[in-house]
């Protein structure tokens, strides 16, 4: 399953790129949308200012019948966000990984955080999602693939929020 979100902000690139790689913000951005036990695995930031930021979080699903005997309700996953310096257009790339503990479940993806106009940016966020189960891997893939848009729809409405509070 793919699909493709694109969120565009009435803030500079940096200052959303500055909420998307700082742990404390990204800690709260979880926390707000019912996840626990969020931790900072490691956040490195090379000299040319791109970051990778690694977190594991539980994540709470309410599962179908069908995803039951794949998926836990309470699912432990590590996230690695590695996001590219900016060009000299001031945009950055990127991708992510989500791995869960003992799930056939793969998400992975691209990021683009680029200006637009004098104070705005988008954010380009590409998803794909993999599960390896025969038969019912592709309804477990949609299921995730649902989950994963309502996380990727708060962030934005998080970040927005955080911005405008300054």
């Amino acid at each position: 399953v793919n699909f493709d979100v694109t969120h565009s902000y009435d803030h500079p690139a940096e200052e959303v790129f500055a909420v998307l790689t700082d742990f404390d913000a990204v800690k709260e951005k979880y926390e707000s949308i019912g996840q626990t036990d969020v931790t900072l695995v490691s956040r490195d930031q090379g000299d040319d200012g791109s970051v990778t930021l690694v977190t594991r979080r539980v994540v709470p699903l309410e599962l179908p019948g069908f995803a039951k005997k794949v998926l836990s309700p309470k699912q432990s996953v590590t996230q690695t966000d590695t996001w590219s310096a900016p060009d000299a257009k001031g945009v950055r790339t990127g991708a992510f990984e989500v791995e869960g503990k003992g799930t056939p479940v793969q998400v992975s993806g691209t990021l683009r955080l680029a200006p637009k106009g004098a104070r705005g940016c988008t954010n380009v966020t590409k998803v794909t999602i993999e599960c390896k189960v025969p038969l019912i891997g592709g309804k477990i893939a949609g299921f995730v693939a649902g989950d994963t848009r309502k996380a990727v729809d708060h962030e934005q409405t998080w970040i927005r929020d955080r911005l405008a509070a300054g």
